[in-house]
């Protein structure tokens, strides 16, 4: 984590403005980050927020190199994960300099309808799921817009919420 910065730092109001409010930018895509995730998984919409060559990838959902893999991620995970409420929640925001790149990460507590395992293809009994993870992501400014160039999550548990995380950190995939 970076340095607090909410103190003053002999930066000139303006400048001091601009961090500001890049750093809301960012927390606002990340907010439609979540909006997509939780609206069936738009792929076409997730995929509008990451750069080209940007990078998802996660301990529990695998890795996916470019701006295409991660549109054909989100596309078919939403036969694995029928609802999802992402609550993104406290963010620490760090910002470049030169006001081209950042850092940042959130807590994430998930609450998901999810298909039993190996039930994708058919109707079957849908689970109640709970998950937990860390985002760090990377962020770039692209033609004066804010876009993903990585995120990385580290879940801490993905679990039917009727055996919780002690008795399945990571339920069956």
């Amino acid at each position: 984590m970076g340095e607090f910065a909410g103190r003053r730092t002999g930066e000139d109001l303006e400048s001091r403005i601009a961090r500001l409010e890049d750093i809301e930018a960012i927390k606002n895509l990340k907010a439609r980050y979540a909006y997509y995730c939780d609206h069936g998984y738009d792929a076409d919409g997730m995929a509008s927020l990451f750069v080209k060559d940007s990078t998802w990838e996660s301990n529990a959902f695998g890795t996916y190199v470019g701006r295409d893999a991660i549109h054909a991620f989100q596309s078919n995970i939403s036969k694995e994960i029928v609802w999802a409420l992402h609550f993104m929640i406290c963010p620490v925001v760090n910002v470049s300099a030169d006001g081209q790149s950042a850092t940042g990460s959130w807590y994430l507590i998930e609450l998901a309808t999810m298909v039993g395992p190996d039930q994708v293809e058919t109707p079957t009994p849908r689970d109640a799921v709970v998950m937990s993870a860390i985002y760090n992501d990377t962020f770039v400014r692209e033609n004066g817009e804010w876009r993903f160039k990585k995120v990385e999550v580290e879940f801490h548990q993905v679990s039917d919420l009727d055996k919780g995380w002690v008795l399945q950190q990571f339920r069956p995939s």
